[in-house]
Parts: C-alpha cells; sequence; structure tokens
C-alpha cells in the first residue's frame, strides 16, 4: 500500500471558460494534517470536492489508498467532510445526527472488542473499535456514546441540534464525520462561523483531535493564522495551482514567490535589480544598495525583488551594524500596548513597516522622528515573481 492516502494527479476541473484548478499534483500522506490555504476563487474548495466527488475532474486522476476514485461516488470513497455550515439535521437529535453516517454505510457483523472504553491516545480505529460483541441499534448506540466522549460530549445524544452552541454544533459535525473511520477527513472551513475566542480553541482542540486519532486531515481555510496554527503542511493556492507547498515554517521564513511573502502574514516588498558582489548580493532601488543572500533562481538582474517581515526589522541602536543600515523618518505609527507598528520612510522615498516589541517603559517612537534602521541579510528573502 502507498504511503499516501490522498494522490492528486494532474488534476484539472472546468466550469465552462473557467479554469478553477489548473493542472494541479499532490501527495498527502497518511495520518498528515495539510491545509489548502489561499484567497477567494483559488480553487481550493474546488480541489477539496474534487476529492470527495462531489466535483469530478475534468483532467487527471483522484486516487485515495492507491484506489482511483474519478468515478466512485462521495459515499463510497474512504472521506467524511465537515462543511463550513455543518449541515446538521434540525429535527434529529445528537445522537440520531452522529449515527446517521453508520446507519447509511451499514456495519460489519461484529467488532472484537476488549470492554469499550474511549482513549485520548492511539489512532481512531482503536479508540471506536473497543467495544462489547453488538449487532445493529446497540452496536451503533455504542459507537456514538464513544465518538461523543471523544470529541468531549458525552451524554449529548438526547440532546436537540437548537439546545446547542456553535463550538458544540462544530463538535456534533466532528463526531459524524469521524465515527464512520475515514481514511481521510475532509474539512471546508469548518470554524468559519465561530468568534474569534471560540475559533481560536477550536484549533488547538482539532489539531489535538487529529493527532490522536492518526487520521489524515485536509482542511479548507483562507485565514493564513489558523493554517499556521494547525497544519503539518500547507498548500498555499493560486489561480488553481499551488504556489507553495512545505511547512508553517517554511511558508513564513522563506516564501517562493511574491504571491506567498504577501499572502501569508505582513511583510515589505522591495523590487529592483539583482546583481552579485564578492561575498553576497544586492538589490538596487531607487539609488539605494539592499544587500540580500545570493540565489540561483534570480537570473533576471533587471526583474527581482526581496521582501522583509516587519518583526525581522530593528530600530534606533539595534540597528546599528547590520548589513542593512539606513537613515529614515517616522511617518506613521500605530501604538497596540505590548507592540509598536511603525512606517518609515528612506531616503529614497521607500516605505517600511516595521513591529515593535515594547520592552521598556518610555522607549517609543514618534511620527516626524529621524531614526536608523536596519535588518540582516539573511532575513531578506530573494523573491520570484
Amino acid at each position: 500500500m502507498s504511503q499516501y492516502d490522498v494522490q492528486l494527479s494532474n488534476i484539472t476541473k472546468r466550469f465552462g471558460d473557467v479554469v478553477a484548478v489548473d493542472d494541479l499534483s499532490l501527495e498527502i500522506e497518511q495520518g498528515e494534517f495539510l491545509t489548502l490555504l489561499g484567497p477567494s476563487g483559488c480553487g481550493k474548495t474546488t480541489t477539496l470536492r474534487c476529492i470527495a466527488g462531489f466535483e469530478t475532474p475534468t483532467e487527471g486522476d483522484v486516487h485515495i489508498r492507491d484506489q482511483r476514485v474519478n468515478t466512485v461516488p462521495p459515499f463510497e470513497r474512504d472521506t467524511s467532510m465537515v462543511f463550513q455550515s455543518y449541515a446538521l439535521f434540525p429535527h434529529m437529535t445528537v445522537g440520531e445526527n452522529v449515527a446517521f453516517g453508520l446507519e447509511r454505510q451499514g456495519l460489519p457483523d461484529s467488532h472484537a472488542t476488549d470492554g469499550g472504553t474511549v482513549t485520548r491516545s492511539g489512532g481512531l480505529r482503536e479508540a471506536l473499535g473497543g467495544l462489547i460483541d453488538r449487532h445493529g441499534r446497540e452496536e451503533i448506540d455504542a459507537r456514538v456514546a464513544n465518538v461523543l466522549e471523544l470529541v468531549e460530549m458525552p451524554g449529548y445524544e438526547d440532546r436537540a441540534i437548537s439546545e446547542l452552541s456553535g463550538g458544540q454544533q462544530q463538535r456534533v459535525a466532528l463526531a459524524r464525520a469521524i465515527v464512520t473511520e475515514p481514511a481521510v477527513l475532509l474539512l471546508d472551513e469548518p470554524l468559519g462561523a465561530l468568534d474569534l475566542k471560540l475559533r481560536k480553541s477550536m484549533q488547538v482542540e482539532l489539531k489535538n483531535l487529529q493527532e490522536d486519532l492518526g487520521v489524515t486531515f485536509v482542511y479548507v481555510t483562507h485565514d493564513q493564522e489558523e493554517a499556521l496554527t494547525m497544519s503539518d503542511q500547507i498548500a498555499v493556492m493560486n489561480d488553481g495551482q499551488i504556489e507553495q507547498l512545505g511547512t508553517a515554517t517554511e511558508i513564513y521564513e522563506q516564501p517562493e514567490t511574491e504571491f506567498v511573502a504577501d499572502f501569508i502574514g505582513e511583510t515589505n516588498l522591495v523590487r529592483g535589480s539583482y546583481r552579485e558582489t564578492d561575498d553576497s548580493a544586492v538589490i538596487a532601488t531607487d539609488g539605494l544598495e539592499f544587500a540580500v543572500s545570493r540565489d540561483t533562481e534570480a537570473t533576471d538582474a533587471d526583474d527581482a525583488s526581496f521582501a522583509i517581515r516587519p518583526e525581522k526589522i530593528r530600530l534606533g541602536a539595534d540597528a546599528q551594524g547590520q548589513d542593512n543600515e539606513f537613515q529614515g523618518e517616522v511617518v506613521d505609527e500605530i501604538y497596540k500596548g505590548n507592540l509598536g507598528k511603525f512606517v518609515v520612510r528612506l531616503e529614497n522615498g521607500h516605505q517600511l513597516t516595521v513591529d515593535m516589541q515594547i520592552r521598556d517603559q518610555g522607549v517609543y517612537r514618534s511620527t516626524g522622528e529621524t531614526i536608523r534602521v536596519g535588518w540582516s541579510r539573511e532575513n531578506a528573502v530573494v523573491l520570484t515573481r
């Protein structure tokens, strides 16, 4: 068996003249939490729907655990899906909602058991499979009870959906999806309807649940912080293609394109002419030269750029001795308590956004102040377009 739970090979999906997904290939390892991240219209949800079977690729192949599933309907694929709206049945109780997939799927004749105790470690089948030998309704009820305990909602079987909070409804949707023991769980912006505080809490809970279950998660979001918080791998999408695939650290610290650098977090982009020096390289623009590390991809000397994150730039005495050191003027500032956000205009007119941690009383910068700014060449990432 392949080490991959999902393989997309040269997937293209067209809706008339619109190309939603454009020759996309992707391999998702067993037990991985992979996030498809990008702006609205980039193709991430269409890609997820191709995996789920709600869309059929115009070209290319979808494999789930070595099975080509292009023409296999959604209910026959080894996947489950959690929607942004949760899609719970309001006329059913919590228990009936969770049991729905099992009843539609049908159950094996028996489950081997060790007493039915739920644990917060081990695989999904171990967590749900520890049941007394049962058949039919009794077995369904036992599995529903086990999975509700797994999502920290024990004893909620008889509750009405209307009696639940948003976070509880989200847990019920998760329980309904995982109770069928899928190879792959697909999640389409499932936290989008929650308030900010609950969303942040559920991010941690989702990641912990995924690690406990060992199930492959494919998660769709446009929220960069959400992706950075939860993912083992992030596929940043743009115009139906993957711009970059990597870990959260790789995506943030070493973006490969201007789109990725600009979309993930906040950054300063500087364009100019690239040339190599004896020991490194520079990008020159409007009378200033910025020291950067050498980059084998920067082949077009007149059309280069680099990105520098606001928190990587130093101000005042901290800027002295850096590879890049310039004089500038503070033209705007925002006080955030523990953080100061400044816009500094360099002598050539270029403006940089700088974040400064406010560690000591009375240490702050004001609009109109002349100040030194600086950063290391290693923190300036040379980009492709």
